[in-house]
């Protein structure tokens, strides 16, 4: 089996909730994807996507991937899509750093592989460890009312687990995650995520303020 073809598509998934609020005013509209197609002689296709989460959450960034994508598939051509480690060393040959743009492709072929072989992506990565993966939902940076709105209906649509965005006025977020905690069914599973938008000082300040509310901190400060 050899890759005959590559092709990429550029698709933009907006958020169903709106946009994506973090610390800093950081803020994201939407997932900024590139999808890439790896096609086989044998007429199989196997597919990887890349989504960044804006320019600011990592340093994967959305263009980067398309430019990236565009300069190593031509050096795939040919080659046996099955022979994971193999793809992996010529990418890393060819193309210096950058995983982020990697793991689309790597994605692709290990699709195709596990389709090649008429078996689950999840064999081919050695198995299935649960049947179930309990999922959170975001509640995004915003007023004290539309964020415990907002959790109120994450809850009802069937989620247990909250990510709950902080790291902005200290005082003001104490009242967003009192109020988010106050809306939710007692059990409900808060993670607070300041996306190291505090000082340590800060990070006191809410940890002392929210001691009666039962979450865990997430990234509250840069580290060393």
């Amino acid at each position: 089996m050899q890759i005959e073809t590559i092709k990429a598509y550029h698709v933009v998934q907006p958020f169903v909730d709106g946009p994506y609020r973090m610390s800093k005013g950081r803020v994201a509209g939407a997932f900024d994807a590139v999808i890439v197609a790896i096609t086989s002689d044998s007429g199989l296709t196997g597919w990887g996507e890349m989504a960044p989460l804006g320019n600011f959450y990592s340093p994967a960034f959305a263009a980067g991937v398309r430019a990236g994508v565009i300069e190593i598939a031509p050096h795939l051509l040919g080659h046996d899509p099955r022979a994971l480690a193999s793809i992996g060393r010529l990418m890393d040959t060819v193309f210096k750093g950058h995983p982020y743009i990697k793991s689309a492709l790597d994605m692709g072929c290990s699709d195709l592989a596990a389709r090649a072989a008429d078996i689950p992506l999840v064999t081919l990565l050695g198995g299935r460890e649960s049947e179930t993966a309990e999922l959170y939902k975001v509640v995004t940076h915003g007023t004290v009312d539309a964020m415990a709105a907002l959790a109120k209906r994450i809850v009802k649509d069937g989620f247990h687990r909250l990510q709950v965005k902080v790291g902005g006025n200290v005082h003001d977020d104490i009242e967003r995650v009192t109020a988010v905690a106050d809306s939710v069914p007692k059990g409900t599973v808060i993670f607070c995520d300041a996306n190291a938008g505090w000082t340590p000082y800060q990070a006191r300040q809410f940890t002392d303020a929210t001691r009666a509310i039962d979450y865990t901190f997430e990234q509250p400060c840069t580290t060393i």
